[in-house]
């Protein structure tokens, strides 16, 4: 009930929105804070997704239903076929296995707003604050994923594994010559000696490069033409066959294992994949909540959450190449 004349202020409103809401006598109220909470939802989840991608190209999704570690298996068998002697014989083949191992976890930012902060944003700094919280999510959650992609790969990626070429001529150039030969070890990568050494006989498809060999990897892409040191050009033999995917992570110095020489030649992610990232229960995308400050604050308080795991996977994915000597 109001008086003759008298006008909704910022000293009413949050009772203004109450009544306003009010659906009969007995109803729940909708407070100021969960109208808001709503809509930096949508503004979380934008920021999340307006944020690089790329780890989309080289991994597989796979849902978790709790935060224990969860171990994938994989395996082995020598069944390969043998020649019946005079005997009568038939030889037994074995079997091994291999695993790995992946896990989620839950990552958090919150923060607070003030009642002057709202009543005093008259430039919409509100939004950008949702915005940030969706792209910090996304930052945190590729710092992640490239941090555990470039861990370890003195032992994720060896000659004994077939899936990693050195030297001078592995560069990745508009010659050729280097991805030339990246596609020759992918074509001829085998599983382990337990496993009877087969083919592996997945076909390369992605070119994962730093930013310092995009160039070259964009030209390999697009060009009909190899360049070269002759007069005479060459036929481009890989135009439009390993499509280029680009991260800025691969040569960040910040990161362990970083390189601006090295690149990777990948099968599609559906065949096989080197990262599997864990979702709590399928859910991809980070959830926002919002609550009243505390009852000695004028204000509303934000929490942003997201639980998932980035590990390394499948390690005849493909091949990686130094690039240099």
């Amino acid at each position: 009930r109001v008086g003759a004349g008298e006008r909704i202020t910022n000293s009413n409103i949050r009772e203004v929105y109450n009544h306003a809401f009010n659906r009969s006598a007995g109803a729940s109220t909708v407070e100021m804070s969960g109208i808001l909470g709503n809509v930096a939802n949508k503004e979380i989840v934008a920021g999340y997704v307006e944020e690089d991608m790329t780890w989309q190209e080289v991994s597989t999704v796979k849902p978790v239903s709790n935060f224990q570690a969860h171990t994938v298996y994989r395996m082995l068998d020598n069944l390969a076929y043998e020649e019946v002697g005079p005997d009568g014989k038939i030889k037994h083949g074995t079997a091994s296995q291999e695993s790995y191992t992946r896990q989620a976890k839950t990552y958090a930012k919150m923060f607070a707003l003030t009642r002057l902060q709202i009543i005093n944003d008259d430039l919409g700094a509100f939004q950008d604050i949702r915005s940030r919280l969706g792209r910090g999510q996304a930052m945190k959650f590729n710092d992640l994923f490239w941090t555990n992609f470039l861990t370890n790969h003195s032992a994720f990626f060896t000659s004994t594994r077939t899936n990693y070429i050195t030297g001078a001529t592995t560069t990745l150039l508009t010659d050729g010559v280097g991805l030339g030969l990246g596609v020759k070890a992918f074509r001829q990568m085998v599983s382990p000696s337990g496993d009877g050494s087969k083919r592996v006989n997945s076909r390369p498809s992605i070119l994962l490069v730093p930013p310092e060999l995009e160039s070259a990897a964009r030209s390999l892409y697009v060009n009909e033409n190899l360049a070269t040191t002759s007069a005479v050009l060459n036929g481009n033999i890989f135009r439009g066959l390993y499509r280029p995917v680009v991260n800025a992570w691969l040569s960040d110095s910040a990161f362990t294992g970083y390189s601006t020489t090295a690149w990777y030649l990948f099968s599609e992610p559906s065949y096989l994949a080197p990262m599997v990232v864990s979702f709590l229960n399928g859910n991809q995308t980070p959830t926002v909540e919002s609550a009243d400050a505390d009852f000695d604050t004028l204000g509303i308080q934000f929490r942003g959450y997201h639980d998932f795991g980035c590990d390394q996977a499948e390690y005849l994915a493909g091949v990686k190449s130094k690039g240099a000597a």
